[in-house]
């Protein structure tokens, strides 16, 4: 599984790409809460990040705020 910590919702290109389908990805973003999702659930849900000159060329995506369709994920509030 992959873990990381960040001060928003990000996702990573670099960490992510490697991952089986069904590898999951815990992301921890202070202070709100932790995010689990398989690498599969992660290009279902979020197609636009992916699709992202961030994404793509700066290998990350983050949201200033955390969007509705993310709650789903959630495993533990802070």
């Amino acid at each position: 599984m992959l873990s990381y910590e960040s001060a928003r919702l990000t996702f990573k290109k670099e960490l992510i790409q490697p991952l089986s389908w069904n590898d999951e990805i815990q992301i921890t973003v202070f202070d709100e809460a932790i995010y689990k999702m398989t690498k599969k659930e992660f290009y279902e849900t979020f197609p636009n990040v992916v699709n992202t000159k961030s994404y793509n060329k700066i290998g990350s995506y983050n949201y200033k705020k955390t969007p509705s369709k993310a709650h789903k994920f959630i495993v533990r509030v802070f």
